[in-house]
């Protein structure tokens, strides 16, 4: 073949492969609303992931960076985390100051969407002492109360923009957002219910809080609570001993709620002081069993012996 003919067989593959070459790198742009496939959705913590895939279906994946072991809502992600999650096409966050993280990292802000963005006149101020459990180390939680999706008002607004920001970055699936959205919606409602008619079986019945991470929930329900440093994990020492003892004197109360399985030896003390124990799994990490939703139902079963509604 003459050189001069092979050279324009070249020319004329390379002119047809090039615009391909761009085309498909152009479809993979993240957030891009033409791109075929299931939506990257990054996730800041556990109440989210389940919004998210909920609602999403099918349409989304979910990227979850979170290590093992580490409470969100502490958790410092790494230069890789953030290069990550800047390439997904949607990324949810809490807001309410649950992401500590935040003001040091760089997001796109066309494909970041605040949950909390609508609800900052329902937030709580809080104040506390600072503290260390687990890995997560020394820290506070003055501020703002974070658990927003312990009220299932703010937990359906945080939804709703969930489902907004699943529209926007794929809206070929809307009809299928919006009605994924409402189930979801119905469930949140009706596992709440449950709480709402244990608490008003008896509402003024005092407990004790093992850690202040309930007040969205307190505050909906109008429970009369109070809240402590113990962990679960832990054996409580003889200055948190005496922060419970404190309270008592104050506030005399029957029932301890825990976030998580406590230790038998807590749980022997707490009766050697005239406290039963139950767990409420906040949720703000992956729960052992299920999710945020089945964690939900446990709690309200707990909450029925706390307030005598079996």
């Amino acid at each position: 073949m003459p050189v001069a003919r092979l050279l324009f067989l070249i020319a004329t593959v390379i002119t047809v492969i090039a615009p391909l070459a761009c085309e498909e790198v152009e479809t993979a742009t993240p957030g891009d609303p033409n791109r075929p496939g299931p939506r990257i959705v990054a996730v800041s913590n556990h109440p989210l992931e389940v919004f998210a895939s909920r609602i999403g279906g099918p349409h989304v994946v979910i990227d979850w960076r979170i290590p093992e072991g580490v409470d969100p809502a502490f958790w410092s992600p790494t230069a890789d985390d953030i290069a990550a999650m800047q390439q997904a096409d949607v990324i949810l966050l809490n807001g309410a100051t649950y992401e500590k993280w935040l003001p040091t990292a760089s997001l796109p802000s066309a494909r970041t969407t605040d949950t909390g963005a609508a609800i900052t006149d329902r937030l709580i101020e809080t104040d506390g002492p600072v503290h260390a459990h687990g890995p997560d180390g020394e820290h506070s939680h003055a501020g703002v109360a974070f658990t927003t999706w312990l009220d299932p008002d703010l937990a359906i607004a945080q939804a709703t923009a969930v489902r907004d920001a699943l529209v926007k970055a794929a809206p070929q699936h809307q009809q299928d957002f919006d009605s994924r959205y409402g189930l979801l919606v119905r469930e949140i409602q009706e596992r709440f219910a449950g709480i709402e008619q244990a608490v008003n079986t008896a509402p003024g019945t005092a407990v004790v809080f093992s850690h202040p991470v309930y007040q969205y929930l307190a505050r909906r329900f109008g429970m009369n609570g109070r809240a402590v440093h113990w962990e679960p994990d832990a054996e409580p020492d003889a200055a948190q001993i005496a922060e419970l003892d404190s309270l008592l004197a104050e506030q005399p109360a029957a029932w301890f709620i825990w976030e998580g399985e406590p230790r038998p030896e807590s749980v022997a003390l707490l009766r050697s002081k005239g406290l039963r124990s139950v767990v409420f799994e906040p949720c703000g990490n992956r729960p052992d069993d299920g999710d945020l939703l089945d964690a939900i139902e446990r709690g309200e079963a707990a909450l029925r012996q706390v307030y005598g509604a079996d």
